[in-house]
């Protein structure tokens, strides 16, 4: 007759409670938590110090969804364009540069200014708005140009390309 100790059964006890928990968990959605001064840049790697021009991207690889997070709109923009290790885009975010509030990327108006009219942590001059009327507030004191996000990645594409080459 074998016996289980007590320690064993715990151990058993306790892999199941995880498989368990594993598979009923809901999968990653909405706008991530970002940690000013200890989260990292995906891009970058710079330490993300203020809100007002960061973003996420949620992505999913082999399976597996994760957090992307970015200290500049211009960065999210430029790993998404470069990304080529097979992860897919679920959901993108950029925080209100008047609320600092998150909202859907899809759904924000962009201004793109040159590099200095706004200060953006790596220089994009790329900032984002809930409504098209903040965009175009701002735009009347830092003169640039309003997008959709699709508009933006093709301008901030073109800018990249005419400033650092097209990417091999």
């Amino acid at each position: 007759m074998s016996t289980i100790r007590p320690s064993t059964s715990l151990r058993v006890a306790a892999l199941i409670v995880l498989g368990l928990a594993a598979c009923s968990s809901e999968p990653l959605t909405g706008p991530p938590e970002i940690k000013l001064g200890r989260s990292e840049c995906a891009a970058c790697g710079m330490i993300i110090s203020e809100d007002r021009c960061s973003s996420a991207l949620l992505v999913e690889h082999d399976g597996r969804r994760e957090y992307r997070l970015f200290d500049d709109i211009g960065c999210m923009l430029d790993d998404e364009r470069e990304s080529g290790d097979g992860r897919r885009s679920i959901e993108r975010y950029v925080h209100d540069h008047d609320t600092r509030g998150w909202i859907e990327a899809s759904r924000a108006v962009y201004l793109f200014t040159e590099h200095d009219a706004i200060a953006t942590p790596m220089g994009s001059g790329i900032v984002a708005y809930a409504t098209s009327e903040s965009a175009e507030r701002s735009k009347a004191a830092h003169p640039g140009v309003v997008h959709d996000l699709d508009s933006l990645a093709a301008a901030r594409r073109a800018w990249m390309e005419k400033h650092h080459g097209k990417p091999k």
